[in-house]
């Protein structure tokens, strides 16, 4: 099969999730003898002339195909040029492409960057084409669908949007940020720290909300949502990695076909094994300083907690601003340090206050045997054994710390027993779904 994915771009320059999830699935298509390659938007020339597509150079037998004035990527900083992301691009250019490459299936991971005429190039060629639901970017231009503490309430009018979006970075920052310059020079220690510091004060709860004139109005962010929905009424099947991504996007607009399917990663493989659960319990949280993720909230519920007793530690990877006497603090984790860190912890918690499509880190707690605790938002709750996690449904400090209040041994050693026997899924078998439920 020749399967071309559409997705934001290859390591080193393009990191997280969705990147993590592509590359790994179209890697591991390429094991399995298919002809893979991936699409992706690029530069912006100083003109914004007409589309064209570029051949690089193959990435571990994945061809690279980048998008040469694709429409804008705005990451999750919001939009306010909202008319540069509206434009449809050229039919033209992408049946040319099309009919060159010859894909059998194409899998979009994405909408940002993209231009509607893709899919109508694909859709007239009869070229397959499957969405996989990574975020809420076709729904919320800031992709969280989080507002001032919790789930937008304000989301079906896009009421909120021109206050919420003031703080988008500017159109020079984008095209900055899509040079071929910048790809070289992300990885600088400058450039690192500069991001980090940029990405701390960004997710902080500190963060100032912006003043001033708003530049749109709640219908355009609607036309915008709109334009989304236009593509995505092209797209074949949708796959939804998770209940919660499907119950969110099917709010918005009217799915003709789907799929409910799981996902996973290369590194995540079984390591099942009988835990001896510390006396101490050993709280683990491996997401960032953020309160969509929940940071903020846990804190909360800890520190009610340390008030009643003092024999629970929280593991985090990253330097809090303002840490808890409970508190151990560790440099951010690779995937060859995680068999530490889930050696060292009794239970993950993933106390999202967002909706969350599914959750990588519950799934690698899980693959160790290491039983958790997630919120009723996040998608990988589809994929804990019964007995195997705890799912909590009141997401408040209160809520939190009755949960770890009521943890002790033997339900540790009970949910560690369930995991070991419940199969850890592999990338070799999410392929396989993806292939015959999507392709």
């Amino acid at each position: 099969m020749n399967i071309l994915h559409y997705s934001l771009g290859f390591p080193p320059y393009r990191s997280g999730g969705l990147t993590k999830f592509c590359m790994d699935l179209a890697s591991q298509q390429v094991k399995e003898g298919h002809a893979v390659g991936i699409l992706w938007p690029g530069q912006m020339t100083a003109t914004g002339g007409k589309c064209r597509i570029k051949k690089g150079d193959s990435y571990q037998g994945i061809q690279s195909y980048e998008l040469i004035d694709p429409n804008p990527v705005s990451y999750d900083e919001g939009i306010t040029e909202i008319p540069a992301f509206l434009q449809t691009g050229d039919e033209e250019v992408y049946a040319r492409f099309l009919k060159e490459v010859k894909p059998d299936v194409i899998h979009v991971h994405t909408l940002m960057g993209i231009h509607e005429s893709f899919l109508a190039a694909a859709n007239k060629l009869g070229i397959r084409t499957c969405f996989t639901t990574h975020d809420f970017f076709p729904i919320c231009p800031k992709v969280t669908l989080f507002r001032d503490g919790d789930v937008c309430p304000d989301a079906a009018d896009c009421s909120s949007c021109p206050t919420c979006n003031m703080t988008a970075l500017s159109m020079q920052k984008i095209r900055l940020l899509q040079t071929p310059a910048y790809r070289k020079l992300k990885d600088s220690a400058i450039v690192k720290k500069l991001r980090k510091e940029h990405r701390d004060a960004y997710l902080s709860d500190e963060h100032p909300a912006a003043v001033g004139q708003t530049k749109n109005q709640p219908g355009d962010y609607q036309k915008l949502r709109d334009y989304y929905g236009q593509i995505l009424s092209r797209i074949d099947v949708v796959h939804y990695n998770s209940s919660v991504a499907k119950d969110v996007y099917e709010r918005f607009f009217s799915i003709s076909d789907y799929r409910v399917i799981p996902i996973t990663h290369s590194d995540v493989s079984d390591h099942r094994a009988k835990k001896e659960f510390s006396e101490k319990l050993r709280i683990s949280y491996l997401g960032p300083q953020s309160a969509h993720k929940g940071y903020y909230i846990l804190k909360q519920a800890l520190d009610l907690l340390w008030k009643e007793r003092q024999d629970f530690i929280l593991h985090v990877y990253f330097a809090p601003v303002h840490p808890s006497e409970y508190e151990v603090s560790h440099e951010r984790y690779s995937y060859e340090e995680l068999e530490q860190v889930m050696r060292d912890s009794d239970i993950v918690i993933v106390p999202s206050i967002w909706y969350e499509t599914f959750g990588f880190t519950a799934e690698e707690a899980m693959s160790f045997g290491v039983p958790v605790i997630v919120s009723n938002r996040v998608g990988a709750k589809d994929i804990i054994p019964e007995g195997g996690g705890i799912v909590f449904d009141e997401i408040s400090p209160e809520g939190i710390q009755k949960v770890v209040r009521d943890l002790d041994q033997t339900s540790l050693e009970r949910m560690n027993e369930i995991l070991c026997q419940t199969p850890v899924l592999t990338i070799e078998q999410m392929s396989r779904e993806i292939q015959d439920h999507c392709y």
